[in-house]
C-alpha cells in the first residue's frame, strides 16, 4: 500500500516535470529577444503569406461545390450531404460566413486562412515542458511557411478548420494525460467532436493518445495514476462519440465508396509502399514534389523543363521565375530529404522522459497516413497531400525541436534552408496561372440565360459555372448529366456509367438510356421559345469524359430540327457553350 502510494505520487511528479525539462531550461539561455515579439511576428508573417494572393486563382470544382451546398438553409445542407460523403460543420459555418461577407472567392477562403493562422498561434502558444520556447518558435515559423498549409489556407474548404480543432484535440489530450485536469479532458471532448463533424479524418488521429499510454505503462508498470487517465481519455471519447450521434444515421448511409471511385483513377499514382514516404515530405517546406491534384502547388520535371524553353524562347522574363528555373528540382528535393532526416532525427534522438512525448509526436505524424493507406488495402482512397493535413503540426513541431538542438550556427543554417525550400515551392505556385475560363464562361452563361431557361451541364461542370453566374444563376434551372450528379456536383459514379477495366471507349447501355431520359425529361419541361443551354468540359478532356459526353450530344442532336434549335449566335463552342431553342411548334415531350 506505501510503495503504491509513493509510485503514484513519484509518477505525477515525473508526468508534470519530466527529465527532459532541465535540458530544455538550459537551452534557453541566451534568448534574449522577447518571446511574445517574435510569436507575434510569425503570425504576422502567417496572415501575410496566407491572405497574399488569396483571390488570385479561379473558384475551382471542390470549393464551387462547397458553396453550392453552403449557399442552402441548415436543412439544405444536412438533405444535401446525406448524398455526399462528408459532415456538416464546414457548410454550415461557411453558410454564415457568406452572409456576413458575401461570396467574392476571397470571401469564401478567408475563413480557411483564418482557421490557418490560428493553428500557426496554438502551436506557438502551447506550453508544456518537453516544447521549449525555442522549439515552439521554430515550429511556428516552419508551420507559418509550410507550403501544404498555406495551399489549403487558401481553399474554400473543410481542411484548415479540421486541422485545428485537431491540433487543439491533441494539445487538450496532451494535457489531459500529463496533468489530469477536468477542464482539458471536457475541451478534449469538445474539440474531438468538432474535428469529427467538420471532416471525417480526424478519426485517425484518436489512437494517438492510447499509443502514448501504452509507452508509459510499459514504463511505469501500469501505475494507478496513469490508469486513472486513461480511463479519463476513455470518457473524453465516449463523450466525443456521444455529441456525434445525432449525425450517425447520417454518416452510416453516405456514399463513400462510390464517392471516391475517382482516387483510383488519378493519373500518375505512386505505388502505395513510395505513398508514406512522400507524405512526409510533402509535409516540409520543400514539398518535394505535389501530386497533380494539388494544380498550382505542385513542381516537377516537366513543368521545370517547359519553363527553362520558354525562357530560352524568350517567352518568359520574370525574375522570379527565372531564380526558380536556375536550381533544378532534382536538387532541390535531396535538400528537402536531407533537412527533413536531419530535424527529425534530432528531434527524436533525445533523452527519455517520463512524459512520452516521442510517442505522441509520432504517433500523431504517421497515424494519418497509415490508416488510410491500409484502407486502400480494400478501397482505394488515400491521396498523397490530403489525409496528412491534421498531421502537419506534427512535423512541424518535430521539426522545430530538431532545429532548436542545432548550435546556433548552424540554427540559423536550417531556417534559412526551410525559407529557401518554402520560397521554392510556393514560387512555383505564384508562377500557375490565376485565371482559366471558368469566370469567363460562366458570365457568358449569365449573359445568354434567361428566366424560365434550363442549363445542363456535363460531368463536372455544374458547381463552377453555378458559382461564377452570380446572382443570374437564380433565374434558371439547373440540370445535370448524368441526373445524379447534381446531387453532389463533386463526383461521378463511374462504375455505374462506365464498363469496368477502365474500358471508357464502350459505354453501358444504362448511360445511353441515362443520357436520353435527360435530354427527354429537360426537352418535356421546356416551354415553346426557351433556351436550353449545355455546358460541356473544354477540350482537352479525359478519354472517360469523352465517352460519357458522347451519348448525350446523340440524344440532343437526335430532337434537331423538330424539337431543338441551334441558337448559332449565342452558342460558343470554343468555350464549350451550346444554345439551343425549343420550336414553337414542337408537341410537349415526356420520357
Amino acid at each position: 500500500m506505501g510503495n503504491s502510494a509513493i509510485n503514484g505520487a513519484q509518477l505525477k511528479q515525473n508526468i508534470s516535470r519530466p527529465t527532459g525539462a532541465s535540458a530544455e531550461s538550459r537551452s534557453e539561455e541566451g534568448f534574449h529577444v522577447p518571446f511574445a515579439l517574435i510569436a507575434a511576428l510569425i503570425i504576422v508573417l502567417a496572415a501575410i503569406l496566407r491572405l497574399g494572393h488569396i483571390s488570385r486563382y479561379e473558384i475551382w470544382l471542390d470549393e464551387a461545390y462547397c458553396f453550392a451546398v453552403a449557399k442552402g438553409s441548415m436543412s439544405e445542407i444536412i438533405q444535401a450531404l446525406r448524398l455526399d460523403n462528408g459532415p456538416p460543420l464546414y457548410y454550415m459555418m461557411l453558410h454564415f460566413w457568406m452572409r456576413m461577407f458575401r461570396e467574392s472567392p476571397f470571401a469564401l477562403r478567408s475563413l480557411s486562412a483564418l482557421f490557418s493562422i490560428a493553428s500557426v498561434a496554438v502551436v506557438l502558444m502551447w506550453k508544456t515542458p518537453w516544447l521549449s520556447r525555442r522549439a515552439r518558435i521554430t515550429a511556428g515559423f516552419i508551420f507559418a511557411i509550410t507550403p501544404l498549409a498555406l495551399y489549403y489556407a487558401q481553399e474554400a474548404r473543410m481542411y484548415s478548420p479540421v486541422m485545428f480543432f485537431s491540433l487543439l484535440s491533441i494539445v487538450f489530450l496532451e494535457r489531459g494525460l500529463r496533468a489530469g485536469g477536468i477542464r482539458d479532458w471536457c475541451a478534449l471532448s469538445l474539440s474531438t467532436a468538432l474535428a469529427l463533424y467538420t471532416s471525417y479524418i480526424a478519426i485517425f488521429l484518436v489512437p494517438v493518445g492510447y499509443f502514448a499510454a501504452l509507452l508509459a505503462f510499459h514504463r511505469e508498470r501500469k501505475t494507478a495514476l496513469l490508469t486513472r487517465r486513461v480511463r479519463c481519455m476513455l470518457a473524453a471519447h465516449a463523450a466525443a462519440g456521444v455529441l456525434f450521434l445525432p449525425w450517425l444515421p447520417i454518416f452510416i448511409n453516405q456514399p463513400r465508396e462510390v464517392a471516391t471511385q475517382w482516387i483510383a483513377r488519378m493519373p500518375g499514382r505512386p505505388h502505395p509502399a513510395v505513398m508514406p514516404l512522400q507524405s512526409l515530405l510533402v509535409m516540409t517546406p520543400g514539398g518535394a514534389r505535389y501530386p497533380s491534384y494539388l494544380r498550382q502547388l505542385r513542381w516537377d520535371i516537366a513543368r521545370y523543363d517547359a519553363t527553362v524553353d520558354a525562357i530560352e524562347d524568350g517567352l518568359e522574363d520574370r525574375a522570379v521565375v527565372k531564380i526558380l528555373a536556375s536550381v533544378h528540382p532534382n536538387l532541390m528535393l535531396a535538400v528537402a530529404v536531407l533537412f527533413t532526416l536531419a530535424a527529425l532525427s534530432l528531434a527524436l534522438n533525445r533523452p527519455a522522459d517520463n512524459f512520452p512525448a516521442r510517442a505522441l509526436l509520432v504517433s500523431w505524424l504517421l497515424l494519418p497516413i497509415a490508416a488510410p493507406l491500409v484502407l486502400s488495402l480494400r478501397h482505394p482512397m488515400y491521396l498523397v497531400g490530403r489525409y496528412e493535413i491534421t498531421a502537419l503540426p506534427a512535423m512541424a513541431i518535430l521539426a522545430g525541436i530538431g532545429i532548436s538542438r542545432f548550435r546556433p550556427p548552424w540554427r540559423a543554417v536550417a531556417l534559412v534552408a526551410a525559407g529557401v525550400l518554402a520560397f521554392y515551392s510556393w514560387g512555383w505556385a505564384l508562377t500557375f496561372p490565376g485565371r482559366g475560363r471558368q469566370p469567363e464562361r460562366g458570365a457568358l452563361v449569365a449573359q445568354t440565360a434567361r428566366r424560365g431557361d434550363v442549363i445542363l451541364a456535363l460531368l463536372f461542370e455544374y458547381a463552377p459555372i453555378y458559382y461564377y453566374m452570380g446572382a443570374e444563376r437564380d433565374r434558371s434551372e439547373f440540370v445535370t448529366y448524368p441526373r445524379d450528379t447534381i446531387e453532389h456536383s463533386a463526383w461521378i459514379d463511374y462504375e455505374r456509367w462506365l464498363k469496368p477495366a477502365n474500358d471508357y471507349e464502350v459505354t453501358r447501355n444504362e448511360l445511353r438510356e441515362e443520357a436520353h431520359l435527360t435530354v427527354a425529361e429537360t426537352a418535356g419541361r421546356m416551354t415553346p421559345g426557351s433556351r436550353l443551354i449545355i455546358v460541356r468540359p473544354r477540350r482537352p478532356i479525359p478519354q472517360w469524359g469523352v465517352a460519357m459526353e458522347a451519348p448525350l450530344i446523340a440524344a440532343v442532336e437526335a430532337l434537331v430540327p423538330d424539337t431543338l434549335l441551334l441558337h448559332p449566335t449565342h452558342s460558343r463552342p470554343d468555350m464549350g457553350i451550346l444554345v439551343f431553342e425549343k420550336a414553337l411548334t414542337a408537341p410537349s415531350m415526356s420520357p
